[in-house]
């Protein structure tokens, strides 16, 4: 039982510091790229489900641009 343990501390290690190795590595240029990216992503998923639905509004959901 004691190997699991140290097995998987060294996996949430792992895992945690190549997070943050990662996080640090991103500008916040890259990240904004990043979020703007999800945000038109989410904006076209809303409009396509709004066709599929047949409602001719826009979803409440979508932030006005």
């Amino acid at each position: 039982m004691k190997r699991k343990i140290s097995v998987a501390s060294i996996i949430l290690s792992s895992i945690s510091l190549s997070m943050v190795i990662f996080s640090i590595s991103c500008t916040a240029y890259h990240s904004k790229k990043h979020l703007d990216t999800m945000k038109k992503d989410l904006n076209a998923a809303h409009e396509d489900v709004d066709t599929i639905l047949g409602i001719d509004e826009p979803s409440p959901l979508v932030e006005e641009e």
